[in-house]
């Protein structure tokens, strides 16, 4: 599979593994929240060099483009 690209994309697990047995004591622990918990995602990253098609072609600044698209 190369980089962003997958034969058959339906045929990935994209499942979630059980949470670790110390997860629901170590969030018992934390004040309770009234807001959702926000999740952020990103590439782990973010230069031309690894994230070869991502950028517009011209893109100066890899990073600016790079926080336009993730949160």
């Amino acid at each position: 599979m190369k980089f962003g690209k997958a034969d058959d994309p339906g045929s990935i697990d994209l499942s979630l593994p059980d949470d670790h047995l110390g997860t629901e004591a170590l969030l018992k622990q934390q004040p309770e929240r009234t807001e959702p918990m926000r999740l952020f995602v990103g590439c782990a990253k973010w230069n031309k060099e690894d994230l070869k098609n991502f950028y517009p072609r011209g893109t100066k600044d890899e990073l600016a483009y790079y926080s336009s698209q993730f949160n």
